[in-house]
Order: structure tokens, then sequence, then C-alpha cells
């Protein structure tokens, strides 16, 4: 049965990319939320809407939690996460870190999960228990987590506003790798994970909550061989806040050095 939802997660959101770029370069605001930073583009409700209704009508007994379209029937057995546009306000800026998210969660479990990079045309998908692929331009390959074993020229990804605990996060990282670290924010968690999933940079932190954001990452950076957990070092589950993404090596550290800035 996960086959079939496989091949219709990997269709669909592939379809919801195209439909994406075509918005790309043009893109209007209609909308911002509660902070002028979170706003919603023409492209945002376009893909929403499209994937929607792909669920809708091929899992009509599914539910779906949606950044843009809310909750529906979410008691079901197997519910879809979907972030139709993740990065926006890259996106709106013709900046390419942008991606689609869509999870399957079963029972509480998250069982199936895709990010696809419509501008590098880069898909990812993981199956529980059957690791993470990436797939471009019709070549496949495993994912793997960076093995990075220390903290010198370590290579992350942090938050992308500035508060006090952002800062000392910073700080403490700085300290562990003797002011040698690199940290960049890419304002996209599905970026962020597969970036990290893929080896490509050692570490993500993200104090976030929205269940959207980081439904997929979670499952493609578990399967990719990363640790992942919550900001209370527990196994992340949908509405928790923070994530924290790398390897066995760097874990131990980064937790607490979260822990540090985020709960002293």
């Amino acid at each position: 049965m996960l086959n079939y939802m496989k091949e219709f997660l990997s269709k669909t959101i592939q379809e919801a990319g195209a439909i994406v770029m075509d918005y790309y370069g043009k893109a209007n605001v209609l909308m911002s939320k509660e902070r002028v930073v979170d706003i919603v583009t023409e492209a945002d409700l376009a893909s929403d809407k499209f994937i929607v209704e792909a669920i809708k009508r091929n899992y009509p007994e599914h539910g779906i939690v949606t950044e843009e379209s809310g909750l529906y029937n979410t008691d079901a057995e197997f519910v879809w996460y979907v972030d139709p546009l993740d990065g926006t306000k890259n996106f709106e800026s013709s900046v390419p870190l942008f991606g689609i998210n869509i999870a399957l969660i079963q029972s509480g479990d998250i069982v199936l999960a895709g990010i696809y990079l419509p501008a590098t045309r880069e898909l990812i998908i993981a199956e529980k228990g059957m690791g993470a692929s990436l797939s471009l331009d019709g070549h496949e390959r495993k994912i793997t987590c960076s093995q990075k074993q220390d903290w010198t020229g370590a290579y992350g990804i942090g938050p992308i506003r500035y508060s006090k605990e952002n800062s000392d996060l910073q700080q403490t990282l700085a300290s562990l790798s003797n002011n040698t670290t690199w940290i960049s924010a890419i304002a996209s968690p599905a970026v962020s994970a597969v970036w990290v999933a893929d080896g490509r940079r050692d570490w993500y932190t993200s104090p976030g909550s929205n269940s959207w954001d980081f439904a997929a990452p979670v499952l493609i950076a578990k399967e990719a061989g990363c640790i992942v957990s919550n900001f209370e070092g527990k196994n992340w589950s949908p509405g928790d806040r923070g994530v924290i993404v790398t390897n066995n090596y760097l874990y131990p550290e980064l937790a607490q050095a979260v822990t540090t800035a985020y709960f002293s």
C-alpha cells in the first residue's frame, strides 16, 4: 500500500513544483500573516490547492494538515502534512532556496516523506525503515548524513532571526569550535534538511514548531542516518518546539548547546 502512496507522493510533489516555478520571478505577495516576514504568494495558494485536491481525490478518507488550508479530518489513520511552498521569502525574492514538503503520518508515525526543490529539480523521498534517496534528472542515489567528528570547521545551518537565545547558541558553538565553525541561515527547513541529510552541511537547528515545516525533513534526515530530536532531546512529534538535526558525533554537544541557550 505504501508503494502506491509513494508513487502518488513523488508525482504530486513534482507537479506542484512545476506550478510553483510558473510563478518564479514574478511572484506577488498577496498578504502577510501575523508577522510581516511571514508572507503568502499566489504560488503558495496555487500549490496548496493542487496538492489538497490531489489528496482528496485519491485518498478521500485521509486527513490533511497544510500551512495554507488548515486542518481536514485529522482523526484519520493517515494524515498528510503539507507545506506547499517552504521558503516563501526566498521564493518571493527570486532566491532559489525553497521547496515543497509533504509527509504522511500513520497513527502518529511518519511513514513517508518527500521534499522537492523545484529550482534545482532535486526530489528527495524517504520511507520509514527504507532509507532516503535523491533523484535528479533520472539518476537516483542514497543520501547519508555528514560524518564530521568534531566542531573544528563544522558547517551548520542555524535560526534566521535574531534573539538572545539564538545569539547564545552561536556563541556556544563558536566556543566549541575555537571560532572555526561556519553558520548560515537558509530560511527554508526543506533546503536545510536536504543539505544536512545529504552531507552538504553538518548540522541544523531551528526553534520553530510548525508541523508542516518539519514532518518531512524529520523522516528524511532520520532515514539518511542523522540524529533528530526536538529541543528537549526527545523524539520529534508534530507540535513539538524546535528541531535538532546532525550526526551522532556532534549531537551531544549540539543538544547541550541548545539546552543552555534556550532553557537556562
